[in-house]
C-alpha cells in the first residue's frame, strides 16, 4: 500500500531537500581555495604624496613573480579603492599593477572597501567566480583585520605602522568553516623562492575575537 502525503507535505520536503540541505555545501564550493593578504608596499611618510616609495615599487615587482611561483595561478586581484580626484589610498592598487601585468588577471578595486572592509571580506568569499581559486588583497593595514574577519580569521592582530613585510595566507579546506591561517615574511620568501612552500610560517598572536556586527 503506498502512503499518500498531503500536497503541502510534499512541498515541505521538496523544499527541506533542495533549499536547506543544499545552502551549506553550496557555500562552501563558493570559496576560493586560498586568500592572501598584503598590506600595500612601503611608503615614504615625507614625501607629501599618496604614491609607493621606490622601495614600495620594486618590492611589488618582485612579488609579482614570487606569488605564482608559491602559492599557485593568480585568478583573482582585489585592491583598496583609491580616490580618483585627490589619489589617497592609491598605494593598494598600484602594490597590485605589477602582479597584474605579471599574470594577466585584472585588477578589481572595491569601492566599499573603505565604508566596510568586513563586508568586502564576504564578497570575496561569496563570489562564484572565484571557487577554488587563489585571490590576492592589496589593503589599507588599519583596516585588514575587519577584511580578515570578513574572510572568517575574526582574530587576525593589528599590523604595525611600519609593517610592510607581512604576508597572510589563509586556505579553505573542504568541509572545514574557518580558514587555516599561515604568515609568511616577504623577504624570507624572496630570499628562498625555490623553497617557499616548506618555510615555516611566523607566529601569530592572535587579538580578542571581532565582535559580529
Amino acid at each position: 500500500m503506498l502512503l499518500r502525503l498531503p500536497p503541502i507535505a510534499v512541498l515541505a520536503s521538496v523544499l527541506a531537500a533542495c533549499c536547506l540541505g543544499a545552502a551549506w555545501p553550496l557555500a562552501a564550493q563558493t570559496r576560493p581555495a586560498q586568500v592572501l593578504l598584503i598590506r600595500h608596499g612601503h611608503k615614504d611618510g615625507n614625501a607629501g604624496n599618496y604614491n609607493l616609495s621606490r622601495r614600495g615599487l620594486e618590492r611589488s615587482q618582485s612579488l609579482a613573480g614570487l606569488i605564482p611561483a608559491c602559492f599557485g595561478k593568480v585568478s583573482r586581484i582585489v585592491t583598496y579603492a583609491f580616490n580618483p580626484e585627490t589619489g589617497k589610498n592609491a598605494r593598494s592598487y598600484q602594490s597590485a599593477v605589477a602582479l597584474a601585468v605579471a599574470s594577466g588577471v585584472n585588477i578589481r578595486m572595491d569601492n566599499g572597501s573603505e565604508s566596510d572592509s568586513r563586508e568586502a571580506g564576504r564578497r570575496i568569499l561569496g563570489d562564484p567566480a572565484d571557487a577554488g581559486g587563489l585571490v590576492v588583497v592589496f589593503w589599507e593595514h588599519r583596516r585588514l583585520p575587519l577584511l580578515a574577519a570578513g574572510l572568517g580569521w575574526a582574530t587576525m592582530p593589528a599590523m604595525a605602522d611600519d609593517d610592510f613585510d607581512t604576508l597572510d595566507q589563509l586556505r579553505y579546506p573542504a568541509g572545514v568553516e574557518d580558514p587555516v591561517v599561515r604568515r609568511f615574511s616577504q623577504a624570507q620568501l624572496l630570499a628562498n623562492p625555490r623553497l617557499c612552500p616548506a618555510l615555516p610560517s611566523l607566529p601569530i598572536n592572535p587579538a580578542p575575537r571581532a565582535p559580529s556586527p
